[in-house]
């Protein structure tokens, strides 16, 4: 079976001029029909349509748009592009605009391809130019022999030239000898068409612009731009440093000073050396829970009755004083109690002594349980508090056995024990609660009071566990900062002479011990003193120095021993901004001084 002589490509909407051409060189056929979707503005440009016709001829492929948009037929027409409504529609080159008043005669390639020379309009059969392209060269040869020998004619009813027909062998040039001439050729029809020949332009090749490499390289030149900025400010504006050591014959001075917090006064004086302070405080409650572990037996209660005997020996005799009632006696362990007074009355006398007895009394168990059944009602009793002069005989029966699960003290001691406070995060509270009140804190007087314990069950209450709260109220004080730092200032001024100045009075590094009462309070720190170097201007005027010159301006200060300075990185020369400069003053290496 034949193989279609023609390929078929279907044109996307957003296609570009350059990317349809691409597609039509890419088919090996010699008939490429271009399907064309609806609103395809790239066929829009008659620069585009001339692109296309423009390729296609150098590749000797015969195009034709399949499409029913009639804004684009004109185009098509212009440039000599076939068009047909769909597939299976022949082809023909619609009508070009006007352009002028005379037109040519159809061309003999027009009528070929039933070229109306009224309308200007004309249909092509697309088997046909398949079949021509099969013998290109024989088929240009008649059409050029037909061009010679034919007549211009001037069309009477059309204003518009007629559109030829594709030429099926795109050559632009044909070997004269080749051409079969017409003697009887009018001489100035030949000169006519010979300068129209000479005229044709040269197919050079246009260039589209490639709008998305524009893009790209704008882009890169962007962040190639930003990129030099930051690495520029970077460099020049953020690595820059400078250190600067500075020695100088500052000295060391012990400061101790003892002063009274009052959260009622108002006002601060030096002479009474009392701060005005505030007292912040915090409630926290804390728990725990611990299962119960006591067992008592609730069962029920054993009973009987037991008869005293006491041996008198001491004459002259007399009856012994009655056990009243709630006396408790024991029987292995387990004790019993009394239910009323046992009376003593003379029994019998022996070598050993005279006894005394008393009647059955009634006697009930401390507790519930089987255990406190006795094996009979002979069983012998121990009496407490009355010595070894005195014995109970008796018994008891009728207990019986219920285990329950109480709370006992350990459990309680337990869940105590449990029980952990939170003293740092308290004391973080505490310290916040002043700061944000503008209050300089005193760590040293955090205090946390006895803890306020209560569990929720007391001891022998029935209950599977026990929950213990502990309270706890945290207290501290805060005072002005200002006003301590005057008291401190004071207090190292008076150790040191009038030429001195302090760098630093130790505030940061003080320690503070609470005496009694816990209001009273001694401070203890290590300060500074020597000259005074305002390090905020002296930043100012090395900002943009070199090292010499740097060197030479701290050193102008007397006070000063010594000046290290260093910049960096390697590449700097001169100091950066104040805030790039770091001025470190030495300490003293000296002793502490008390003159």
């Amino acid at each position: 079976m034949a193989t279609d002589p023609k390929d078929t490509i279907y044109i996307d909407v957003d296609d570009e001029i350059t990317t349809v051409i691409d597609k039509v060189m890419s088919s090996d056929k010699k008939l490429v029909a271009l399907v064309l979707p609806k609103r395809a503005s790239v066929f829009q440009s008659i620069v585009n349509m001339k692109l296309l016709k423009r390729k296609g001829d150098e590749s000797s492929k015969n195009i034709v748009l399949v499409t029913a948009d009639s804004s684009i037929m004109p185009l098509a027409g212009a440039v000599g592009l076939h068009v047909a409504h769909n597939l299976n529609s022949k082809p023909e080159i619609p009508s070009a605009p006007v352009i002028g008043k005379n037109m040519v005669e159809a061309s003999e390639d027009e009528k070929i391809a039933n070229i109306n020379p009224d309308t200007g309009e004309g249909t092509i059969d697309l088997s046909k130019m398949a079949q021509e392209e099969e013998s290109p060269k024989e088929s240009k040869k008649v059409n050029e022999a037909k061009k010679v020998t034919s007549q211009p004619k001037q069309s009477a009813k059309s204003s518009i030239k007629d559109p030829e027909t594709i030429e099926l062998d795109n050559s632009d040039e044909v070997d004269q000898e080749e051409k079969p001439m017409d003697t009887a050729m009018p001489a100035a029809a030949v000169a006519a068409d010979k300068k129209k020949k000479d005229k044709k332009p040269a197919k050079d090749k246009v260039k589209v612009p490639n709008f998305e490499r524009f893009r790209m390289i704008s882009i890169l030149s962007i962040i190639a731009i930003v990129v030099i900025v930051i690495l520029w400010v970077v460099l020049f504006k953020v690595l820059p440093q400078a250190t600067i050591n500075i020695k100088t014959n500052a000295q060391n001075v012990n400061a101790n000073l003892t002063f009274t917090l009052n959260n009622n006064a108002n006002s601060f004086s030096l002479s009474n050396d009392i701060l005005p302070a505030k007292i912040v405080s915090e409630t926290k409650t804390y728990t725990a829970t611990v299962n119960s572990t006591g067992q008592q037996n609730n069962g029920k209660q054993a009973t009987g009755s037991v008869t005293f005997t006491v041996c008198e020996q001491q004459f002259p005799l007399s009856t012994p004083n009655p056990i009243p009632a709630g006396t408790g006696i024991t029987q292995n362990n387990l004790t019993y109690v009394t239910d009323s007074k046992a009376n003593f009355s003379y029994d019998t006398t022996t070598i050993n002594c005279a006894y005394y007895t008393s009647s059955n009394v009634n006697i009930t168990a401390q507790q519930g349980g089987s255990s406190y059944n006795t094996p009979n009602n002979n069983t012998q009793f121990n009496v407490s508090g009355y010595g070894n002069n005195i014995s109970a005989v008796g018994g008891a029966s009728g207990g019986t056995d219920n285990i329950v699960t109480v709370v006992s003290q350990q459990d309680i001691t337990n869940a105590e024990n449990k029980i952990t406070t939170n003293n740092s995060g308290a004391q973080s509270y505490l310290i916040s609660q002043l700061t944000q009140n503008n209050y300089y804190p005193i760590k040293a007087t955090f205090n946390a009071s006895k803890p306020n314990i209560s569990p929720n069950a007391a001891v022998g209450t029935i209950a599977n566990s026990v929950t213990v709260t502990e309270t706890i109220r945290y207290t501290m004080y805060g005072v002005n900062k200002s006003d301590l730092i005057k008291l401190l200032d004071s207090n190292i001024k008076s150790q040191v002479g009038a030429g001195q100045s302090i760098l630093n009075s130790g505030l940061s590094t003080a320690t503070y011990t609470v005496g009694s009462p816990s209001n009273s309070i001694t401070m203890s720190t290590n300060a500074i003193v020597g000259p005074n170097i305002n390090v905020a201007k002296l930043k100012q005027e090395i900002s943009g120095k070199n090292v010499n010159q740097i060197d030479s301006l701290i050193k102008s200060n007397p006070d000063v021993s010594g000046v290290s300075v260093k910049l960096s990185p390697f590449y700097v020369s001169t100091a950066p901004s104040p805030s790039k400069i770091n001025i470190k003053i030495a300490k003293p290496t000296n002793n502490p001084s008390n003159a």
